[in-house]
């Protein structure tokens, strides 16, 4: 299990630069370790598994998810792969790559939450809860990233749009 720390380099820089701007309106000045959305500490954004016990664990889950966020550690499961390449197949190259910048941001929305509230806090209140609401898109811990994770897509798309106009 290797953490990438730098699997935000992926993204343009603006983008970045839009989640963090995001998460310091939602979350505070200090939403990771100190510091703050606009010092520029990128490296406190929360690192990504691409494979792991976890991720492929939490595959089985009825709601199949892509991704889970423990400890301030994003997971991906194999369910991730499989959409990216059938967004590439269906929408084509821009839309899977906002797809991933979209997981990316909607998990990172978690991971910071998971922070702020408290891990161990955070995970039981998740499971109590996702016992009363199996569905991940009803949950009401779900329902605020999925609201930023599309928030964060909308700018991205607007930027590509933008830039390709230029």
């Amino acid at each position: 299990m290797k953490k990438d720390y730098s699997y935000y380099e992926k993204f343009p820089a603006g983008w970045i630069k839009k989640l963090r701007e995001e998460l310091h309106l939602e979350f505070g000045p200090d939403f990771w370790s100190g510091g703050s959305a606009i010092d520029g500490k990128v490296d406190k954004l929360p690192p990504v598994v691409m494979r792991s016990f976890i991720g492929k664990i939490a595959s089985f889950f009825p709601s199949k998810p892509q991704g889970i966020t423990l400890w301030g550690t994003i997971y991906f499961t194999p369910h991730y792969p499989e959409m990216s390449k059938k967004f590439r197949e269906l929408k084509g190259q821009d839309e899977a790559f906002i797809y991933e910048f979209g997981m990316y941001a909607h998990e990172t929305y978690h991971a910071v939450d998971q922070k702020i509230q408290g891990k161990l806090k955070w995970f039981i209140k998740y499971i109590l809860r996702l016992i009363k609401t199996p569905n991940a898109y009803k949950h009401p811990m779900e329902q605020p990233a999925y609201a930023f994770q599309n928030h964060l897509k909308r700018v991205a798309r607007e930027s590509l749009h933008l830039d390709k106009e230029q």
